[in-house]
């Protein structure tokens, strides 16, 4: 269940994001805009070391803008920052780097601290068992940014909305205060249900983010296409299904509810298909963060995307054949075993 969009401001808050990649540095801009207390903490040293000396600079519309934030190596975090005196903690890492940064994360909470996941997949449990579910929250979030040199990120124009809630929630004002500390990165809705909403955002990322990278299409090229709609609306079926069997509650994706997705003529409903053309269109030249990933690194959350919804249909007894064979493509170009599809998908009608 979503509460209603948050509009007033906090008072200037300590906040500590730990991964200064393209979402970690944008949403630093946008908080030290917002007059709050901001420390990055990456292991890129060229970036920490040009952020330190120069500032971090944020480019919007063609306009550059530089803010003043702290920078430190993950490798000196601890011995040169207070420890244990941030009221927030964003953990805006890759996944897969969860487990190597929560001792850091632990270290830098203050006492009543709450660590935030403003991270792709679903990896508010594993914090919860570290940290404890209590002081566990999650930003689901669409939202544009790419580093384009060290010390530098380009937000890119699209819709910028944020989904924040509790592991459990608790009657607390803890989710609004979240959702007032994000107000200036862009839209936020509190929610209630925020392992539902997870899955919500994970079906997005299976179905789409993987296809981008496979294709070199954009946002907008890729969703007008009815063969890959087909596809697309197959794979969500699976993470969906999974998710059930999971136990957890769905919110609606792009509008249309678990049944609809799950439904055997699923590919055959026109709704599917405009909602998808028309989440294409606000995408617009947007490529998403496994484009972004493969760029930087040659890797990606391929993983944490469509190998988690394998592994959870495993788990149940279902099975996930489309999630694995784009886990299996994405992997083989990671390795350099393949290249990008030359601008299209033809093969996907097969498979479906």
């Amino acid at each position: 269940m979503l509460a209603r969009m948050t509009s007033h401001l906090l008072p200037p808050q300590r906040v500590a994001i730990v991964g200064a990649g393209a979402i970690g540095c944008r949403m630093a801009a946008c908080l030290e805009r917002s007059g709050h207390d901001v420390t990055l903490f990456d292991g890129w040293a060229e970036h920490v070391s040009t952020i330190r000396q120069q500032g971090l600079e944020l480019v919007e519309r063609g306009l550059s803008s530089s803010h003043k934030v702290r920078a430190f190596h993950t490798a000196e975090a601890i011995e040169a920052v207070d420890a244990s005196s941030f009221e927030w903690v964003l953990l805006a890492s890759r996944g897969d780097d969860t487990p190597r940064f929560l001792p850091l994360v632990q270290a830098l909470l203050a006492p009543q601290g709450v660590v935030v996941s403003c991270q792709n997949g679903i990896h508010e449990f594993a914090i919860a068992q570290a940290l404890g579910v209590q002081r566990t929250m999650g930003c689901s979030m669409i939202f544009g940014a790419k580093l384009t040199a060290p010390g530098q990120v380009t937000a890119i124009e699209g819709e910028d909305t944020m989904r924040v809630g509790q592991m459990v929630p608790d009657g607390s004002a803890r989710t609004d205060k979240l959702a007032r500390l994000l107000n200036k990165c862009g839209s936020v809705t509190t929610t209630d249900n925020l392992v539902g909403y997870r899955w919500t955002k994970l079906t997005l990322n299976c179905m789409g983010n993987p296809l981008l990278l496979l294709s070199g299409l954009t946002g907008a090229e890729l969703h007008a296409q009815a063969p890959v709609r087909n596809f697309m609306i197959a794979v969500a079926g699976e993470v969906q299904r999974a998710a059930l069997a999971d136990g957890a509650r769905p919110e609606p994706v792009l509008g249309h509810s678990s049944h609809e997705w799950t439904a055997p003529d699923a590919q055959h409903n026109p709704a599917l298909h405009e909602a998808l053309r028309h989440h294409g269109e606000l995408l617009g030249q947007r490529r998403l963060s496994m484009v972004a990933d493969f760029e930087a690194r040659g890797r990606t959350e391929v993983r944490d995307f469509n190998g988690l919804v394998v592994r959870k249909s495993m788990e149940h007894g279902l099975h996930a054949p489309l999630n694995a064979w784009i886990q299996q493509q994405v992997t083989a170009l990671e390795a350099g075993e393949r290249s990008v599809l030359a601008r299209g998908l033809a093969p996907l009608h097969a498979l479906i």
